[in-house]
């Protein structure tokens, strides 16, 4: 493990913030040192419970962290006592270190659990950040510009991190108060095991919003930020239309994005004709008996910040729909009491999904102005009201919108009461996009100038405590609900859920194991049964790194398209070893039956799937991936294949430091009869600075009796995007 800091990653934080990394505050030198010359003024927190795998005992190592602040910085240090021989860290892109040893921040600036935040490092100087809502998960897509420097001592490691107040939306108050507090993760005890300055509340859902200490800031000078990334993307593209390669003439791209704070609490940030290809390839899904359309996580920098905002249990909004904007502008306020999110775009390349009772139908509706509105109230205890609204008007005519009201509500510490209420509004266009015959409630999902309106109703009690968790929730989804803006890819139905789990923990070898219990039905519109479901499942997690899961599953009838079939019965094992920072393993293993849903007369067949993924790192910056997917259906009585194939993935990083790396990938692709080749080259020494050039070439063999393949499509692209704050 390399335990230096880099003079190439010390000169990149001078070009940034454009000042000398010892002159940042009158004491401080940001060097990872804890000094006592440096910090002997500061507010002391000692991270004194485990939280994980325990819950709340008293913590195994010690770990200090200091707070100091001045007008315009926040200045944290963290001293993570152990052995510094059993210390996991290795050099990677930003905010992809969280299964090794790190040191964070917790926060909840405006003190109410409207969102908390992260930030923080791993061993060797790797960022950290996400954002912790109480509606859904963490979301490390959340970026902000910090510094920090890590060093190793004999007793362990320290961080030190300057975070800028000018970063945060804050509350628009003369005095900050907030709620603050911090973790730790270690692999010391030879298991992951996580630290904390607060307790970890069972029922809590965002964790960073559990930070419990308060702490007055002063009051921070009023910086706003007012950045600018202009890009511009050169490509050239090539494919083989019948026989003969042709490369086209070289195209590029210009355009512009920016953001600016309006006050302490609220901001614009718009772009024009932005550049939203994906550096990272999305992870290729078997799709082979699959009849709903699947979603992606967003990755585009432009809608990340506020996208805590406008998840919900409906999925009224999905931020990939907006697929090529032409240009598109983001209001966002956080009030005392109200927060506000507006964003209106011009999209050129729309996709049109029509959800369905037991397929999706999608097309590509051309260019539409899509509006998105978002109104949270914000009711103390973590819990909240709220509207979303959502409009999209396509050139081609027709439109769509969506009004959901969504709630979220903390009862007596150990429930969460969850309630989403959405109605939805359709007028179709006359120019026909979804090539089909199919009809729904009356009606035909062809383009020819219907209208209608549905409704999407949830609700959702969940109850936690320290050894067990339970739960129910109703959904019902209309034949005639769409979401234009969002993602909602099945509907006609209403969803019965019931579920109990139960955790026990020790300081053996099985260090926690979880029991969960599951019954699902679905019932359509007519209120006719077309799903029974029971889960069991078995969690554990043990004190040599590895954890593993047993799920049994069993579904006594099942309908689809009209037709009722009979028992389904499924078992999954799944586990992961992860002894070293050398080695990682993975498995997935999957046996038992399914209905062939994409044959003309679907049957229920044996069904086969496992997926298995290692990773061989031989330095702190060079790690060689293997992965390899295989699934299949087969007839039961005749053993023939409904379908059968693999994905297998061949990936080498080399992570020269924390912001200039090299990929390498090679995948087989049996279900699109393809090899995909991808090379690339990134540097990104901060979330808006941008440089990359690569490659993605895609092949096929054309003769099956020969082992020859050729390049049918290639695109060789590189782009440069470069941050300028005029206030620095």
């Amino acid at each position: 493990m390399n335990f230096k800091t880099t003079y190439f990653n010390k000169l990149i934080v001078i070009i940034l913030f454009g000042v000398s990394l010892n002159t940042l505050s009158e004491n401080i030198s940001l060097d990872g040192v804890i000094s006592d010359d440096e910090w002997k003024e500061a507010s002391i927190f000692d991270l004194e419970y485990e939280v994980m795998p325990s819950r709340n005992t008293p913590a195994g190592l010690k770990t200090t962290a200091y707070v100091k602040f001045d007008e315009k910085y926040l200045y944290i240090a963290i001293k993570a006592y152990g052995d510094p021989k059993k210390i996991r860290a290795t050099l990677k892109n930003r905010d992809q270190t969280w299964n090794e040893d790190y040191v964070a921040l917790m926060a909840d600036p405006f003190r109410d659990g409207r969102y908390g935040v992260l930030i923080g490092v791993n061993a060797l100087g790797v960022q950290l950040d996400e954002k912790h809502i109480s509606s859904a998960g963490p979301d490390d897509s959340w970026d902000i510009l910090f510094q920090s420097a890590t060093a190793f001592q004999d007793d362990g490691y320290s961080a030190e991190l300057i975070i800028p107040f000018a970063e945060l939306q804050l509350p628009d108050t003369e005095v900050q108060k907030w709620k603050m507090g911090f973790i730790r993760k270690s692999y010391e005890a030879g298991i992951q095991t996580v630290f904390a300055s607060f307790k970890n509340l069972p029922a809590e859902q965002c964790y960073a919003c559990q930070a419990d200490e308060e702490i007055l800031l002063g009051s921070p000078e009023k910086i706003y930020r007012n950045y600018l990334y202009p890009y511009i993307f050169l490509n050239q593209n090539g494919d083989r239309p019948v026989k003969d390669f042709k490369l086209q003439n070289p195209d590029y791209e210009i355009g512009i994005t920016g953001l600016y704070d309006l006050s302490k609490s609220s901001s614009i940030e718009y772009t024009i004709n932005p550049d939203f290809s994906q550096v990272e390839s999305d992870v290729p899904m078997i799709m082979a008996n699959q009849t709903f359309a699947m979603s992606y996580p967003e990755k585009r920098t432009f809608f990340l910040e506020g996208s805590e905002l406008l998840k919900s249990d409906t999925q009224t909004v999905y931020t990939r729909s907006i697929t090529n904007p032409l240009g598109a502008i983001k209001y966002i306020n956080q009030g005392e009491n109200n927060t506000v999110y507006l964003l209106q775009a011009t999209d050129t390349d729309s996709p049109y999904l029509a959800a369905g009772q037991y397929r999706s139908y999608k097309g590509n509706a051309g260019k539409s102005k899509v509006t998105i509105g978002r109104l949270k109230r914000n009711l103390g205890n973590k819990s909240y009201v709220g509207l979303i609204a959502t409009n999209r008007d396509y050139q081609v005519g027709g439109s769509g919108s969506v009004v959901e009201f969504d709630s979220l509500i903390n009862l007596m510490d150990d429930y969460i009461l969850d309630l989403n209420y959405a109605r939805s509004d359709t007028q179709e266009g006359d120019n026909n996009f979804i090539d089909t015959d199919d009809t729904f409630a009356g009606r035909t999902y062809a383009m020819d100038g219907e209208s209608f309106s549905g409704t999407a109703k949830n609700f959702r009690l969940r109850w936690a405590v320290d050894q067990a968790n339970a739960g129910i929730r109703f959904s019902d989804v209309s034949p005639t609900y769409r979401a234009h803006v969002g993602f909602v890819s099945r509907n006609d139905y209403k969803y019965r859920n019931y579920w109990y789990g139960r955790t026990f923990r020790s300081q053996g070898t099985i260090r926690q194991i979880n029991f969960r219990l599951n019954n699902r039905n679905r019932l359509n519109s007519k209120n006719e049964k077309t799903l029974e479901f029971y889960e069991f499942q078995i969690d554990l997690e043990t004190n040599f790194n590895f954890t593993g899961t047993i799920e049994w599953q069993h579904k006594p009838g099942e309908k689809f398209n009209g037709i009722q079939y009979g028992e389904q019965r499924d078992i999954e094992v799944r586990g992961q070893y992860h002894p070293s920072e050398s080695f990682f393993t993975s498995f997935e293993i999957e046996k038992g039956e399914s209905i062939a849903y994409r044959i003309d007369n679907p049957e229920i067949g044996d069904s086969t799937e496992y997926n298995l993924f290692n990773v061989f790192r031989f330095s702190d910056q060079f790690k060689v991936s293997l992965g390899h997917r295989y699934s299949e259906l087969k007839n039961k009585l005749t053993g023939e294949e409904f379908y059968a194939g693999e994905i297998n993935r061949f990936e080498i990083d080399y992570q020269i430091d924390g912001a200039l790396s090299t990929r390498t990938i090679i995948e087989k692709n049996d279900f699109s009869d393809d090899y995909f080749l991808e090379a690339l080259i990134q540097w990104k020494p901060n979330p808006y600075t941008i440089f990359y050039a690569g490659g993605t070439q895609f092949y096929k063999e054309p003769n099956p009796f020969s082992d020859n393949i050729r390049l049918e499509t290639s695109q060789i692209y590189l782009k440069f995007q470069y941050f300028y704050n005029p206030n620095q």
